[in-house]
């Protein structure tokens, strides 16, 4: 495929850069219509031509919730895919332009969750769903832009839509990266479009989805069996759908109408995956409701023989002076201790005196036997009672 950019493919502005390469608008002049041009530098002795053919299997998948792949340019230092253009901008342009309510980020995030869902089928897995990633059409869906691609993995599938749907309700940019206490910022965040119901629910989905316990199917169903927004009374209006999200304009990029290809399977799928959601919600309730909070150590010892297994204990409930909170309790501010030098007995108590939950690890270190070496979250880091600390503690040089 040799080098078309300038000759069919015209760049025109530039929409964002990425650490490997950017993204353009432009112009099929071919076709006479709108494209969008991903630009990816190649490695040093990395072959254009090799890069594109680990493409065929992804440029052959054709769905409303991606941006398909139209063709492919090589240049020397870089390869160029042309991708179709859809109305909107750039997510990460615009989330933050709007006021985005309980009801709209769970709508939106549930539908690009399906739409992960269709690819997962495909085998198209892996791919970020950050907001540098995803493109706001004008009908309020999104679409993913680079799907080819494997990120990290607090960015993909579930985590990455529940870091998602966290940033879009509290309005942060940033969002911490240990799975465990990403509910924090959301717990402590006014959402006045929710009740406390419907923000509780949400805290304890995500909880579980984070924690590694449930899937992207899950979560979808989750998301759909929240409770639903309900009639104000006090002022006796109802809510209507397009009062979900603020009026504030959005750029649009004029495009030629394009074909669309919709999934016959989708509600065949989602209606043989509801079974999962009554699962999913009775494990979660029992979960909620289970009677006395107690504090799960899991102990993993890091060792190079390959016959080390991770070995979990449930220690003695809390003692009486531990501040600790189940989710249908009203959650306490707390602040995570420095448990850094310290012993592990020592760094027990004083996770269970802030009202934490700990889980502390065994590694082979330069520190003496039993020292805490490291921590995570750090010392002074804001929370609330119930959250989860994480501490690595030394067996000494092997």
């Amino acid at each position: 495929m040799p080098d078309r950019i300038g000759t069919r493919y015209v760049p025109s502005t530039q929409i964002v850069s990425f650490p490997h390469g950017t993204l353009h608008y432009g112009d099929d002049v071919f076709l006479t219509r709108k494209v969008l041009l991903y630009r990816k530098a190649l490695r040093h002795n990395q072959l254009g031509v090799d890069y594109i053919s680990s493409l065929q299997d992804k440029a052959a998948f054709i769905h409303d919730g991606f941006h398909h792949m139209l063709d492919t340019s090589i240049a020397q230092d870089a390869v160029t895919i042309i991708l179709q253009a859809k109305s909107g901008s750039l997510f990460a342009h615009t989330m933050f332009k709007r006021k985005w309510t309980y009801a709209a980020v769970v709508a939106i995030i549930s539908d690009l969750g399906v739409s992960l869902l269709d690819a997962m089928e495909d085998k198209i897995t892996g791919f970020s769903v950050r907001p540098d990633n995803l493109w706001l059409t004008d009908q309020n869906k999104l679409s993913v832009i680079n799907y080819w691609e494997v990120d990290e993995h607090q960015e993909q599938g579930a985590v990455g839509l529940c870091r998602l749907m966290i940033q879009l309700l509290t309005g942060s940019e940033t969002i911490s990266d240990t799975f465990e206490v990403m509910h924090t910022s959301l717990e402590r965040a006014s959402i006045p479009s929710a009740t406390t119901e419907q923000k509780l629910a949400l805290i304890r989905l995500i909880k579980f989805i984070c924690h590694g316990q449930s899937s992207l199917s899950s979560l979808v169903f989750g998301l759909r069996s929240l409770p639903p927004s309900v009639p104000n009374n006090s002022n006796n209006k109802s809510i209507k759908q397009d009062e979900l999200i603020s009026e504030e304009t959005t750029e649009v990029l004029p495009t030629a109408q394009y074909e669309s290809h919709t999934r016959s399977t989708r509600s065949a799928k989602l209606i043989a995956l509801g079974s999962v959601s009554a699962l999913v919600i009775g494990i979660i309730s029992v979960w909620y409701l289970w009677p006395e909070p107690k504090v799960v150590q899991t102990v993993v010892i890091i060792s190079p023989t390959p016959t080390s297994t991770p070995i979990a204990t449930v220690s003695p409930s809390a003692t009486p002076n531990a501040k600790l909170t189940s989710m249908n309790e009203a959650s306490e501010e707390t602040e995570v201790p420095n448990l850094v030098g310290k012993t592990q007995a020592d760094a027990e108590q004083l996770a269970l005196a802030a009202g934490l939950h700990y889980n502390f690890v065994i590694e082979t270190s330069t520190q003496a036997k039993g020292i805490v070496t490291r921590q995570e979250p750090k010392a002074g880091t804001k929370g609330l009672a119930g959250d989860n600390v994480t501490f690595w503690v030394s067996k000494g040089a092997q």
